[in-house]
């Protein structure tokens, strides 16, 4: 191989490589801004947010683990909604999934976690997690609010085995 044909090959290569790194690099900065305004949120309502999850650039939840708050977030166009939840008070958490089959393909609706609270303004609080009004396409949001249900489920039979 002559020297300029490796050179020919390094360059090929390069012009398939660097706009996928670029397009990939633009993606993480665009979703690290997006990001920005869940945290904000989040330290606005006094929040240390340990594990958190954000998708779609709209939706956001996350755990204060040493209050034992879940915070949840969506912007919705212009509308923004957060929800401070003492997890002290939820007294169940529930999958909500809502689905019609049509010549037998499932077509999902809307997918969320459906919290029973003890006391306060509701005692029925709805998060929602896919609406298919928002977004055409299921990108693992179902996975998520199952991983949700169980972190939840999970602090309150921790909370039930506390002493009193």
């Amino acid at each position: 191989m002559d020297t300029s044909t490796i050179v020919l090959g390094i360059l090929s290569m390069a012009l398939f490589v660097i706009p996928i790194y670029y397009i990939q690099h633009k993606q993480k900065s665009n979703a690290n801004k997006a990001k920005q305004p869940f945290m904000e949120a989040a330290s606005r309502h006094g929040l240390q947010l340990g594990q958190h999850d954000f998708w779609n650039e709209q939706y956001g939840i996350g755990l204060d683990e040493t209050n034992n708050r879940l915070f949840f977030w969506h912007l919705d166009g212009q509308k923004t909604q957060a929800e401070v939840i003492d997890l002290d008070t939820v007294k169940q958490c529930s999958l909500e999934n809502l689905h019609r089959d049509v010549n037998g393909n499932r077509i999902i609706d809307t997918i969320g976690l459906r919290l029973s609270v003890s006391g306060g303004k509701a005692s029925n609080l709805y998060l929602p997690f896919y609406d298919k009004e928002g977004s055409m396409m299921l990108s693992g949001e179902l996975q998520l609010a199952e991983k949700w249900q169980g972190i939840i489920k999970q602090r309150l039979v921790s909370k039930q085995a506390m002493p009193v």
